[in-house]
């Protein structure tokens, strides 16, 4: 694995606003920042009467919380989910799965994402301290009972990335002293950023009234910034290669997105330095995945999972075969190298093939998306 490139926040801030997206999305940059989210998030790590609950996110399945301070988030279910089979108990049991797959292969089979860890399940009737010191801190319009699931926090990208991309979402460099752009910046929803990684998707738009909670950033922008795009689609392909063979999870829309975690501090090991956080690739969103059981017969097997990974955001995702060769070519290499890696710890390398599987997804996916 590549040395962490550290950079200070102010260093950043002299640059155009390309050279900061391009130096920051890389599996290898530390920002050092004194924002007003980690200066915040610091001061609460000892203090409780600052770790307030704030919505960060809202999905099918139910609406994500932070609270201030903590490395975690929690998701509460939406009244109702619960009956649907893709509830919220069903998606942790696939998290902790992939989460298992992916630290046992990680150094293994040299993969760089990250799987947030699943923490803890609560049920709506279970008896747990939860609802009596964290509950009654939510939003009072969700303040009603439902299972909750907790799981490590992706930290959101720091300001000085932000500035940048709002800048790039308004077609121009440092466009950043208008009251809309500023307005954009401060906006709160804006400030817990996340970007998916559309290496399947050459363009979109982009519309300013979206939150930037989840930022598109389509293959056109990363190449025209210089982001090595070549090394995201062999992290994907590593990680493709994990779900499918090292927990059997067909990934159906799964996402890959940019955020940051905090480094540890020096004095105390367990405890994160939110002023210094490494930018990350990460997956996530397992709610509508499915297991896959791997002592099926082999083109039962392969079918699952080339079925999932043509449906939904999946090819958002996945370079596109025939439009992008070469980046396709190096998804294909770290699915096959990790693949190759997991089959042979498993005993299942005389079982299955992953050269045979991409292959037949190539096939496939010409059938199915041309």
């Amino acid at each position: 694995m590549d040395q962490r490139y550290f950079v200070d926040a102010t260093e950043l801030a002299t640059v155009p606003d390309s050279n900061i997206l391009e130096r920051s999305f890389t599996l290898k940059s530390v920002i050092s920042t004194t924002s007003s989210f980690s200066r915040r998030a610091q001061e609460a790590r000892s203090r409780p009467a600052l770790q307030d609950i704030h919505q960060i996110g809202m999905g099918l399945q139910g609406v994500v919380f932070e609270q201030v301070g903590k490395d975690l988030v929690f998701k509460k279910e939406n009244p109702g989910n619960e009956s649907r089979p893709s509830n919220l108990r069903h998606e942790y049991k696939i998290h902790l799965d992939v989460s298992a797959a992916f630290e046992r292969y990680q150094r293994m089979a040299e993969i760089e994402v990250t799987v947030p860890k699943p923490m803890e399940f609560i049920q709506t009737a279970q008896q747990s301290s939860f609802w009596d010191d964290v509950f009654p801190k939510i939003p009072i319009e969700y303040r009603t009972r439902g299972d909750i699931m907790k799981m490590q926090r992706i930290l959101p990208l720091p300001k000085i990335v932000r500035r940048a991309l709002i800048a790039h979402l308004c077609g121009q460099e440092r466009y950043l002293e208008t009251p809309e752009t500023k307005g954009l910046l401060d906006n709160p929803q804006n400030k817990h950023c996340l970007t998916r990684i559309y290496l399947g998707k050459a363009n979109g738009l982009y519309h300013p009234e979206v939150p930037l909670r989840n930022f598109p950033l389509y293959l056109g922008t990363m190449k025209k910034i210089g982001i090595e795009t070549t090394r995201l689609a062999t992290a994907m392909g590593k990680s493709y290669a994990t779900l499918h063979w090292g927990s059997g999870v067909n990934g159906d829309d799964v996402e890959f997105v940019f955020g940051t975690f905090a480094l540890e501090t020096h004095e105390d090991q367990l405890r994160p330095d939110f002023q210094r956080r490494a930018i990350g690739l990460f997956l996530l969103d397992f709610g509508q995945c499915e297991s896959v059981d791997l002592s099926e017969d082999p083109q039962t097997v392969y079918q699952a999972f080339k079925g999932a990974m043509v449906m939904g955001d999946n090819q958002s995702f996945i370079p596109h075969f025939s439009n992008d060769p070469e980046l396709f070519a190096a998804f294909k290499k770290g699915y096959i190298e990790a693949g190759n890696v997991i089959l042979l710890d498993k005993r299942l390398n005389d079982v299955f093939s992953v050269e045979d599987f991409m292959q037949q997804y190539e096939e496939y996916a010409e059938d199915f998306l041309c």
